[in-house]
This record gives structure tokens, sequence and C-alpha cells, in this order.
């Protein structure tokens, strides 16, 4: 699914939608969308509540970890307690 497609799901309300399918992948191809994803976030008030909700903690690794997967998917681990 591309960036565009998952913004274009959340403006029509199929948050679910969006959620079982990058909660299906793995940790680091779900990094890897979320990083594409990242300019989407922000562009209105319904796609911000459904990141900030959902997928914060993944975002935040990857920013913190510089856009490197391996080691976003640890920091999310960790904070995770996994």
């Amino acid at each position: 699914m591309s960036p565009i497609q998952i913004s274009n799901l959340l403006q029509t309300g199929a948050e679910q939608q969006v959620r079982s399918y990058l909660k299906k992948l793995g940790i680091r191809e779900r990094m890897r969308v979320l990083h594409t994803v990242i300019p989407y976030v922000n562009s209105t008030p319904k796609t911000l509540k459904f990141f900030h909700t959902n997928f914060s903690m993944e975002i935040g690794a990857i920013i913190s970890s510089n856009f490197d997967y391996a080691a976003a998917a640890q920091l999310y681990n960790d904070a995770k307690g996994k």
C-alpha cells in the first residue's frame, strides 16, 4: 500500500483497514512503510490523531534512529519491553 493510498483510506474513515495492514507487517517492513508515510501524518487532524494513537512509538523510533530501520526496530522493541 502506498503512502497516498494510506492517506486516502484514512480520509474516508478506513482506519481499521490501515491499522490492520500496518500491524500485519514485520517490524522492519512496518518501519519502512511508516517512514514513507511521515510526510502525510500531519496532513489533516484525522491522520494526525490516527498516527498518534496507533503508531507514535514506531514513528518516534524511526526519527530517533536517524531512519535506520534495524535500529528503529530495536528501539521500539526495547521501549515495548520485548
